[in-house]
């Protein structure tokens, strides 16, 4: 009776596993707290989002006028960890890039202007002192679409 429960049991374990890389979910999350803090102009939760944040006068300068809302991510490239990349200070990291639609929002109204589309890479440090920090935004580029 064991070995047929053995020989049920090893079939599932390894479908189990062989199931689907799970979902990169760490974009929406950074995603939230980067939009929320540049409406906000809260420019230490903007940093904490961030792999290079800018100053805070060129955050401020950046985002004077106008935010971005309603982030969403569009395609999310395959995460490739034995590929480490290493900084322009000597640090290693990982990195996958995300794709994403969001509006931008003028602030003396809060009316949408229009739509933007753009990629950003999402590295993760893999030892020192950034390693706690978790997913951060880097090199972002964006795309405004005229209606």
């Amino acid at each position: 009776m064991k070995q047929y429960l053995i020989l049920l049991l090893v079939p599932a374990l390894l479908l189990a596993s062989c199931g689907k890389e799970k979902k990169f979910t760490a974009p929406e999350a950074v995603f939230a707290k980067w939009s929320r803090a540049i409406e906000r102009l809260n420019y230490a939760e903007y940093a904490s989002c961030e792999a290079y944040p800018k100053s805070e006068g060129v955050f401020r300068e950046m985002f004077r006028d106008s935010y971005y809302a309603d982030l969403m991510v569009t395609e999310v490239e395959k995460l490739d960890e034995q590929e480490v990349l290493k900084d322009h200070q000597g640090n290693s990291y990982i990195k996958r890039n995300v794709q994403f639609e969001c509006n931008e929002i003028r602030r003396k109204d809060r009316k949408p202007v229009r739509l933007l589309r753009g990629d950003v890479d999402f590295v993760r440090y893999t030892d020192g002192d950034r390693k706690a920090r978790g997913w951060l935004m880097w090199n972002r580029k964006i795309i405004r679409i005229e209606h």
